[in-house]
C-alpha cells in the first residue's frame, strides 16, 4: 500500500471514531430532571429502644395490665390453654358514672396453668399477680431500659420485638415485669412473654421497641436522603440549582425519614433525579410532590 493510501485510510478510520464518540457520548448541555417534595412536620409515636435477647422462661407470671375489678375467671391450676384463650376479665377503676370497657386477659401461649392467684370479683392493682403458667415452648424477652424515662415503664405496655434471624417477621408483645439490673442501679430490666417463633430463640439478640406518646417531628419525603462522603444529606433547591445539605436523619417511617436536625420545615428538597446530583448543579424541576 502506498503512503498516500496509508495516509487516507488513517484520516477514514479518525473520522470514523470520532463520528462514534459523538453520537455515544451524552450531551453536555442536558439538565436532569428531578422530582421535588417539601419537608414537613407532623405527629409521630416516639420509640424506646434497647437490645436485649431471649431467655428461656420457665414459669412466666400474668399480672394485671392495670387496676380494676377482676370477673369471669375461666381456667384453673392444671388447665391447658392455647395461645389467646381468654383467661379473665378485668373491669378498669374508673368514675362510677363511667362505664369503662372490659380488658381481656389471654394467655401468651400455648402452657398450662399451674396457679391461679386471683378470685372473681377481686379488686387488683397494676401489676398483681394473676396467672402463673408453665411450658416447654415459654420463651421471655429481656431489654435493659433506663430507670429515668418520661414517662416511665409500665406493666402491660406493648412492644415490638426484632430479630436479625427473622428481619421480616417481627412480633408483638407486652411487658409483663420490671425488675432491676444487678449490675447498675441507672436501667431496669423488660421481661415481655414470647410466642414461638422462627427466628426467637433462646439466647438470640432482638431490639425492642416500646411506644411513649406522640412527638410533632420533621419528615422528609421518601427518598429525599442521599448517602454521601459527608453523610447523610439532602438536595436543597434554590431556584434552578440543587445545594447539598448535611442533616441529621433519624428513623425511617412510612410517611418518610424524621430528620432531626439540619433542615426547616417547608424546605424543598429533591426525592429523585435521574443522574448522581452534585453540589450547585442545575437541575430542570419535572414533577412538585403533593404537600
Amino acid at each position: 500500500m502506498s503512503a498516500h493510501r496509508s495516509r487516507a485510510a488513517l484520516i477514514a478510520l479518525g473520522a470514523l471514531l470520532a463520528a462514534c464518540a459523538r453520537h455515544s457520548a451524552p450531551a453536555s448541555g442536558t439538565v436532569p430532571q428531578v422530582t421535588v417534595g417539601r419537608a414537613f412536620m407532623t405527629r409521630l409515636a416516639e420509640i424506646r429502644t434497647a437490645v436485649g435477647d431471649v431467655e428461656p422462661g420457665a414459669s412466666p407470671v400474668i399480672t394485671a395490665p392495670e387496676g380494676g375489678r377482676l370477673a369471669g375467671i375461666t381456667v384453673g391450676p392444671g388447665s391447658v390453654v392455647a395461645a389467646g384463650k381468654i383467661l379473665a376479665r378485668l373491669r378498669p377503676s374508673g368514675p362510677a358514672n363511667t362505664p369503662q370497657p372490659s380488658l381481656l386477659i389471654r394467655a401468651p401461649v400455648h402452657a398450662e396453668v399451674t396457679r391461679v392467684l386471683a378470685q372473681d370479683g377481686m379488686r387488683v392493682h397494676p401489676g398483681q399477680r394473676l396467672f402463673a403458667l408453665a411450658g416447654a415452648s415459654i420463651r421471655m424477652a429481656r431489654a435493659p431500659f433506663a430507670v429515668g424515662l418520661h414517662p416511665p415503664l409500665m406493666i402491660g405496655e406493648r412492644a415490638l420485638l426484632h430479630s436479625p434471624l427473622a428481619p421480616r417477621s417481627p412480633v408483638t408483645g407486652t411487658i409483663a415485669r420490671l425488675t432491676p439490673a444487678k449490675r447498675t442501679r441507672h436501667a431496669l430490666y423488660a421481661w415481655i412473654t414470647l410466642p414461638p417463633r422462627p427466628g426467637f430463640t433462646v439466647g438470640s439478640p432482638l431490639r425492642v421497641d416500646v411506644a411513649a406518646g406522640m412527638a410533632l417531628r420533621l419528615l422528609v419525603p421518601p427518598g429525599a436522603v442521599f448517602l454521601r462522603r459527608a453523610g447523610t444529606v439532602v438536595f436543597v433547591v434554590r431556584g434552578r440549582r440543587v445545594y447539598e445539605q448535611r442533616v441529621h436523619a433519624a428513623r425511617v417511617v412510612a410517611q418518610g425519614v424524621v430528620i432531626r436536625s439540619g433542615l426547616r420545615a417547608g424546605t424543598e428538597v429533591v426525592t429523585h433525579a435521574q443522574t448522581r446530583l452534585a453540589n450547585g448543579m442545575r437541575v430542570h424541576i419535572a414533577h412538585r410532590l403533593a404537600s
